[in-house]
């Protein structure tokens, strides 16, 4: 589980730890490592949001699949770093969110890297039609402080 850090209105935070099975022979952080980041914070959010995650799969009958996935490296990170990772709704169509990420060194402050993730909105039955964002989760994403009220 990741350090809650003091969140800006808009925004969700998590500090997360730089361990040896992250790093490579450089001793920096994989670089694929970082979508692993964005994806741990993007797991809490959702906790958050939908509740208890065992649950929500179970009697869910849509899905936000992950269909774009970009990143930008300012810094390395290395071994022992925390890693501040903050996530902000870039937009809310409507049958797809973006979320942007920032990650800093917790710190220093320094930027380390962006990345933006795109996920789609689907019915799982039939599987993977599109479908529009699920109230619910909006609503979610609202009460988190993510969308404006």
């Amino acid at each position: 589980m990741s350090e809650p850090t003091p969140t800006p209105a808009g925004a969700f935070e998590r500090t997360l730890l730089v361990h040896f099975h992250e790093i490579d022979r450089a001793g920096i952080v994989y670089f694929a490592r970082i979508f692993e980041y964005c994806h741990r914070v993007y797991e809490e959010l959702l906790a958050e949001v939908v509740g208890p995650l065992e649950a929500f799969f179970q009697q869910k009958d849509w899905g936000l699949p992950l269909v774009h996935a970009e990143a930008d490296y300012a810094r390395p990170l290395r071994l022992g770093d925390r890693v501040r990772v903050r996530l902000v709704v870039e937009r809310l169509g409507e049958r797809s969110v973006t979320f942007g990420y920032t990650l800093t060194c917790a710190a220093t402050g320094e930027p380390r890297a962006t990345a933006r993730l795109v996920h789609a909105c689907v019915t799982l039955r039939p599987a993977f039609a599109p479908r529009a964002m699920h109230p619910d989760y909006v609503a979610g994403l609202r009460g988190a402080g993510l969308l404006p009220g």
